[in-house]
C-alpha cells in the first residue's frame, strides 16, 4: 500500500516519538492539527511545558484572566509566534472540542466556564508534503488516536510516558525501560 492511502486519517491524532528520535522531538507527543498530501502537516508538541504562564512571558496579560494560561514549546518552527488552543468539555454529555488559533477575546469570554482549558504554544511543528508520511513509515513516529481523557494529562513532561503505558505492544515496554540517552545503554 502506498503512503498516501495509509496516512490519510492522520489529522487529529497524537504522534508519539519512538526511541530513535532525538532533539526537541525526543520523547515528545505531537498533536497533528492539519494534514494534507498537498500541503504537508502542522501540529504542536504537547509535552514541553515552559513552566511559565502567559503573564510571565508577556506582562501585558498580568492580572488578567489570560495571565494564568500555561505556556508550552509547540515546536521549532515559528518560535516567535504565539498560538492559543482552547479545549472544552461539556459536563453533561462529556463531548470534547479542541480549537486552534483562538483569539484572546474569545478565551476571555469563556475561560472561567466549567470544563474549559486554554493553552498557549510558542512555535509549532511542521512537515513538508510527504515528509511526515515517510517518517511514520520509517518508524520515527507511533500514531495514537486522540481522546478527551488524554488531553487531561497534556502539558506535562510525563505525557509521553502516560500514553506509551496505554499501548499494548512489546515495543511499548521497551520504550518505557529505555534510558533517556540510548548511548548510555
Amino acid at each position: 500500500m502506498e503512503n498516501s492511502k495509509i496516512y490519510t486519517d492522520i489529522e487529529g491524532h497524537f504522534l508519539l516519538a519512538r526511541l530513535n528520535v532525538k532533539g526537541i522531538f525526543a520523547r515528545s507527543v505531537v498533536w497533528i492539527v492539519e494534514f494534507s498530501k498537498e500541503k504537508g502537516a502542522r501540529g504542536f508538541i504537547l509535552n514541553r511545558p515552559m513552566n511559565r504562564t502567559l503573564a510571565a512571558c508577556s506582562p501585558n496579560f498580568s492580572g488578567t484572566p489570560l495571565g494564568e494560561i500555561p505556556m508550552l514549546e509547540g515546536g521549532p518552527v515559528g518560535v516567535g509566534q504565539l498560538c492559543f488552543v482552547l479545549r472544552s468539555r461539556a459536563s453533561a454529555d462529556g463531548n470534547h472540542n479542541v480549537r486552534v488559533g483562538v483569539r484572546t477575546e474569545e478565551i476571555r469570554d469563556v475561560i472561567f466556564n466549567p470544563g474549559v482549558r486554554a493553552y498557549g504554544f510558542v512555535g509549532r511543528a511542521e512537515w513538508a508534503p510527504g515528509q511526515l508520511e515517510n517518517e511514520i513509515a520509517s518508524g520515527t513516529w507511533m500514531r495514537v488516536r486522540m481522546n478527551a481523557d488524554a488531553w487531561d494529562a497534556g502539558g506535562a513532561e510525563s505525557f509521553w510516558r502516560k500514553l506509551v503505558e496505554k499501548i499494548r505492544r512489546p515495543e511499548a515496554a521497551l520504550m518505557l525501560c529505555a534510558p533517556e540517552d540510548l548511548s548510555s545503554n
